[in-house]
C-alpha cells in the first residue's frame, strides 16, 4: 500500500431532474457493509429475525400535495423469501426526523448498517434536494433506527450542516447526502456512516467535494464525533480542486486485508495532470482517528481505456476468493469504439500491494461473452452490486445498464450478471444478460422503462445467497425485479411494484426503484 500511516415520457419529471444531475455520474449510491459480527446486526435487517428485509427508494413519491417529498418503501423479509409486512417510511411518519416538502427527494439514497450494535439494523436515508432553513438544495440525512417492531418507532436523528457536531456550513445546492455508506471506521464495534457531498466547496473551491464520517456508539450516532475529509486531510491523496467530486460515490470494506475498514471514494471530476482524463478511486485506509490511517490510489489516466468520469459507480467484493477486497469502478461515460457513452467496466484484484494498473480486468459490450454490443449512451456499468448469488462463496457482480436499447426502445435499459471465480475473477463468458424481453423476466419492454438504473443484492430469506436486484423506475410507477440465479442461467424472476407489496399503487413520478440495498 502507498504511504501506508504517512420529463422523460415514461421515466418521470424526477428522473429526467436526476439525469441532468448525471452529467458526470450515476445517480445511484454503492456501499458494501463490511461482514458483520455479533453483537452487530446483518445490514437491512431491521427488526432483527434473522431476514434482511427489502428498502426500496421513491424519490418522486408526493406527500400532502407536495411532489417529490419522497419515500422509503419497507418490506419484511422470511424464510420463504416472500414479502410481508409492508409500509412506507416519509418524513411524514410518526417519530420520523424532519417534514416533508416538495423537492426533498427522501429516498434517492439509502444505506443500512448497526450504529448501537444493538443487533437489529438500522437505516440512513438520503434526501439530498431538501432545503436547510431557506437554503434549497442543501441536503439532509435521516436515521431510523431498527427494534423488535422494525423501523416503526421514535429512535429517529436528522443529520444536515446546521446540526450541532457537523462540520460545514449550509450552502445551497451542495446536496449533502447525495451517497452514503456504513462499516466500522473506527474499529470500535460499532458501525459509522459516511456521508458524500460531491458538490460541497472545500478550501474555496466550488464541487470539490466532502465526506463527512458520524461515528456509531453505544446510544447510536454520535454528531459530536464526526469528522470532515477531503483532499487537503491528512492521508488523503491529491488537492481539492473545482469539480472534483470527491465522495462522488463510496464504499466501505477491508481493502488491504487487515482486518480493519477503509472508505473508497470514486472522485469521478478529478483531472489528471498532463491528460484529458478524469476520475480517480482513492482509498482511504482505516482505522480512522481524525483522518484516515494511509491511502492508496489509482488514477483514470493510469489504465487505458477508463478515463471518462471514472468511478461514476463502485461495488466492493471478493471476485477471485483471494485474501482481499476487490473494488469495481463503473466508467458508464466512457467511449466505446466509435459509440460515446456506451460505458465501460474495470475491476481492480486487490493484493497485499494495493490496487494496481497492472491487475485490472476491463469490461464493456465488446467484450466476447458478453451479449449485446456498444451503442452510445448505453451507459453499461452505470450502477454496481455485489454479493454470492450463486452459493459457491465467491461474489459476483451485478452491473446496470440504465439506458440499454432494446430493438427501437431506446432507454428500455437491461443488466447483467458477471459470476466470479477462484482464479481469473469475474468470467465473461458465464454471465446472463437480463432484461424485460428476456423469457421469463416479467414486464414488456418499452422505451425509458429504465430497467437496470439501479442494481442490488439482498439475502431476504437469510440462506446465505444473495439474490440479485433490478430497479426500473421508469416502468409505470415503478418496478423491482428479483432475480434467482445459478452460474450461467436465470432460475426465476419477480417483479414488484408498490401494489404488489400492498402499498398504494403511487404515480408515474414516483420513481419506485431508484434506490436499492447493496
Amino acid at each position: 500500500m502507498k504511504r501506508k500511516g504517512s420529463q422523460l415520457p415514461t421515466s418521470t419529471k424526477w428522473l429526467a431532474a436526476a439525469a441532468g444531475l448525471l452529467l458526470l455520474g450515476g445517480v445511484g449510491t454503492y456501499a458494501l457493509v463490511a461482514g458483520t459480527s455479533d453483537p452487530r446486526a446483518e445490514s437491512f435487517d431491521f427488526n432483527g429475525d434473522g431476514f434482511p428485509d427489502l428498502a426500496v427508494g421513491l424519490p418522486g413519491d408526493t406527500l400532502g400535495g407536495d411532489p417529490n417529498a419522497g419515500s422509503v418503501a419497507v418490506a419484511t423479509g422470511s424464510v420463504t423469501r416472500l414479502i410481508g409486512t409492508s409500509y412506507l417510511l416519509n418524513q411524514d411518519s410518526a417519530g420520523v426526523a424532519g417534514a416533508p416538502e416538495e423537492g426533498d427527494s427522501f429516498g434517492q439514497a439509502l444505506t443500512s448498517g448497526d450504529f448501537d450494535a444493538d443487533g437489529y439494523a438500522d437505516l440512513a436515508v438520503g434526501a439530498p434536494f431538501e432545503a436547510v432553513g431557506e437554503t434549497e438544495g442543501a441536503g439532509y440525512v435521516t436515521i431510523q433506527y431498527g427494534s423488535g417492531s422494525g423501523l416503526i418507532n421514535d429512535r429517529s436523528q436528522s443529520v444536515h450542516e446546521d446540526s450541532a457536531g457537523i462540520p460545514g456550513t449550509v450552502v445551497k445546492d451542495e446536496i449533502f447526502g447525495y451517497s452514503l455508506a456504513t462499516g466500522d471506521l473506527n474499529s470500535d464495534g460499532y458501525d459509522d456512516l459516511a456521508i458524500g457531498q460531491p458538490l460541497d466547496s472545500a478550501n474555496g473551491k466550488p464541487n470539490a467535494g466532502t465526506v463527512r464520517v458520524i461515528f456509531g456508539s453505544v446510544s447510536g450516532l454520535d454528531m459530536s464525533t464526526t469528522i470532515s475529509i477531503d483532499q487537503l486531510t491528512a492521508n488523503v491523496p491529491g488537492v481539492p480542486e473545482s469539480d472534483d467530486r470527491f465522495g462522488e460515490q463510496i464504499a466501505i470494506g477491508d481493502i488491504d486485508g487487515d482486518g480493519k475498514d477503509d472508505l473508497v471514494s470514486g472522485t469521478i471530476g478529478e483531472q489528471i495532470s498532463r491528460s484529458s482524463d478524469r476520475g480517480s478511486i482513492h482509498v482511504l485506509l482505516g482505522p480512522f482517528t481524525d483522518a484516515p490511517a494511509g491511502w492508496d490510489t489509482i488514477n483514470s489516466a493510469d489504465v487505458d481505456g477508463i478515463g471518462e468520469f471514472s468511478g461514476s459507480a463502485l461495488a466492493l467484493g471478493n471476485f477471485n476468493d483471494d485474501p482481499y477486497l476487490d473494488v469495481a469502478v463503473g466508467v458508464s461515460d466512457q467511449k466505446v469504439g466509435e459509440d460515446g457513452a456506451a460505458g465501460r467496466l474495470a475491476v481492480f484484484h486487490t493484493s497485499a500491494d494495493g490496487l494496481s494498473p497492472a491487475n485490472v480486468e476491463l469490461i464493456d459490450q465488446d467484450t466476447p461473452g458478453v451479449a449485446g454490443g456498444p451503442e452510445p449512451e448505453d451507459y453499461f456499468a452505470a450502477d454496481l452490486a455485489a454479493g454470492d448469488v450463486d452459493g459457491d462463496e465467491i461474489d459476483d457482480l451485478v452491473v446496470g445498464m440504465r439506458s440499454e436499447a432494446i430493438g427501437s426502445a431506446t432507454g428500455s435499459g437491461a443488466a447483467l450478471v458477471l459470476f466470479g471465480n477462484a482464479t481469473g475473477g469475474l468470467a465473461a463468458a458465464d454471465s446472463v444478460w437480463i432484461d424485460q424481453d428476456v423469457t421469463g423476466v416479467p414486464g414488456v419492454v418499452a422505451e425509458d422503462d429504465h430497467f437496470g438504473w439501479t442494481v442490488g443484492v439482498l439475502d431476504m430469506n437469510g440462506d446465505g445467497l444473495a439474490e440479485p436486484l433490478i430497479g426500473a423506475p421508469g416502468n409505470s410507477h415503478g418496478t423491482v425485479t428479483l432475480l434467482e440465479m445459478e452460474r450461467g442461467s436465470m432460475l426465476s424472476a419477480t417483479a414488484y411494484s408498490q401494489a404488489d407489496l400492498e402499498l398504494e399503487a403511487g404515480s408515474g413520478e414516483d420513481a419506485f426503484g431508484i434506490a436499492l440495498p447493496k
